[in-house]
């Protein structure tokens, strides 16, 4: 009795400082059990808790157990300290080589929770959906897709849990820290490659081949009524447009219409221009390479980041994921073919030139309804700034205005080789891993090259990500 207390008292204490919510109660309430095979830790906390890595790993040692001809998990790498990344693959005919899959019929989709790790709620509602697959449920979905799953990419934050980590997000009781054991994050490192962790996840893409490749986090910031917001770079800035607008087109409006029928609110993936003020209007992000969204947009890879609203609650924030994940699913099954087209038009065209910078347009687009909540505003007298107190209640704002970064700031020429000094082969495996086709000169071979020497540079006055980052003019030389 003590005990249950002790967990109620820490329930309530948790999110006390949080604003106060609109009540919840969907129909993916009915997806959880609470006792029976393989009930997940999750589902006996009664939706508040996840659970570490050691007991993640048994569950995944559960799942393969119970259902060994259709789940296997693979280690696919180790973090710096040297705790396994375990991925568990699903398949009907049990194809776990990566060979197998690749030449599979059915497409593959490619399921990643915990790259920052306490934003872990894929890992819970993944475990949900595969005990549903193990125990016959859901047979249905693998006659539908392939499937790959890292529970937990973060392995080493995963561990660093506290209820304190993301103070600003409800639940679960405790979660793991944003950073590695390095203090890198992870969603940054899919250009530069400097974490085993990123490492291995461009290894399983390279070997499997996925079709499709979701990557589940928990935002922050303004408070609104969407519960799971997701996206993918926008047509007018995709380097992949063809498969932006598939996804538009094929993708979107199934997966909506899943969760809407679950009673979850699908919204799009957005920010605010000014946390203080919603009605200075919306921000439209565009996801650069080190993104892993950015990064599979510039691979033509169809990819979704999934950004679940951190300020609803645990449970049925999990349970969003579980139908999201479950109308992706059937979109994949249903739409492969008009997929793969897209994705084999952007692969045949090479691009003469890149963006790599773009700005906040000066003029707005308009979002004719947006489901926000209701605030108020006050001067803070501990900061002495405008400060905002959401206050729990439906508002839809009307012709809301969004600017997107449609500024195009710094474009490249893309050339068709560089040349590689000895001194940096150790970039060759990052570059192989990216996809780069890597040729090795013999002997007396020449070729014709044009050298770009530093005219001018300044250095950031602060690391960031582990390196100092650096603004630099050219002078080219035939």
């Amino acid at each position: 009795m003590f005990a249950s207390l002790l967990v109620l008292s820490a329930s309530v204490a948790y999110d006390a400082h949080l604003p106060p919510l609109i009540e919840w109660q969907g129909k993916s309430v009915e997806l959880l059990q609470k006792q029976g095979p393989l009930t997940t830790d999750f589902e006996l906390s009664a939706g508040e808790a996840s659970p570490d890595y050691a007991n993640t790993m048994a569950f995944v040692d559960r799942l393969v157990a119970a259902n060994p001809t259709q789940f296997q998990s693979q280690t696919i790498g180790y973090s710096n300290s040297k705790r396994a990344i375990k991925m568990l693959i699903a398949s009907e005919q049990g194809f776990f080589e990566a060979r197998q899959m690749a030449n599979s019929t059915k497409p593959t989709i490619f399921i990643q929770a915990g790259i920052h790790s306490g934003e872990i709620d894929g890992k819970d509602a993944m475990f949900m959906l595969l005990r549903d697959i193990a125990t016959g449920k859901r047979r249905d979905i693998l006659k539908k897709v392939n499937i790959l799953f890292i529970p937990i990419l973060n392995v080493d934050g995963h561990e660093r849990s506290s209820a304190f980590n993301r103070i600003n997000q409800r639940g679960p009781t405790k979660m793991g820290f944003r950073t590695n054991a390095n203090n890198l994050n992870l969603n940054r490192d899919f250009t530069k490659l400097d974490t085993p962790e990123v490492r291995s996840v461009l290894k399983v893409i390279n070997d499997y081949n996925p079709n499709l490749y979701i990557d589940v986090h928990v935002t922050d910031g303004a408070d609104y009524q969407y519960d799971v917001t997701y996206g993918y770079n926008p047509v007018f800035s995709s380097e992949s447009p063809a498969v932006s607008d598939a996804l538009n087109q094929f993708f979107k409006p199934l997966i909506d219409d899943t969760l809407a029928k679950q009673g979850h609110m699908p919204g799009p993936l957005i920010f605010v221009m000014d946390k203080r003020d919603f009605k200075k209007g919306l921000a439209g992000w565009v996801a650069t390479p080190r993104f892993s969204n950015g990064w599979g947009d510039l691979k033509s890879l169809p990819t979704i980041l999934v950004e679940n609203h951190s300020l609803k609650p645990y449970k049925q924030r999990v349970l969003g994921t579980y139908v999201f994940l479950d109308g992706a699913i059937t979109a994949l099954s249903k739409h492969s073919h008009e997929l793969a087209n897209a994705v084999k038009k952007e692969q045949e065209f090479v691009p003469k030139q890149l963006i790599v910078k773009r700005g906040y347009a000066k003029n707005a687009d308009t979002i004719t309804q947006f489901k926000g909540i209701e605030y108020s505003s006050s001067m803070s007298a501990l900061s002495g700034q405008k400060e905002v107190k959401y206050l729990g209640k439906a508002h839809t704002y009307i012709d809301l205005p969004i600017y997107w970064q449609k500024d195009v700031q710094h474009t490249v020429e893309v050339p068709k080789a560089f040349f590689i000094p000895p001194v940096y082969r150790n970039i060759i495996k990052k570059l192989k891993l990216h996809g780069v086709s890597i040729n090795k000169l013999e002997g007396a071979n020449t070729q014709p090259l044009k050298v770009a020497k530093v005219a001018d540079y300044t250095f950031d006055k602060a690391p960031f990500e582990g390196r100092f980052r650096v603004s630099a003019s050219f002078d080219y030389v035939p």
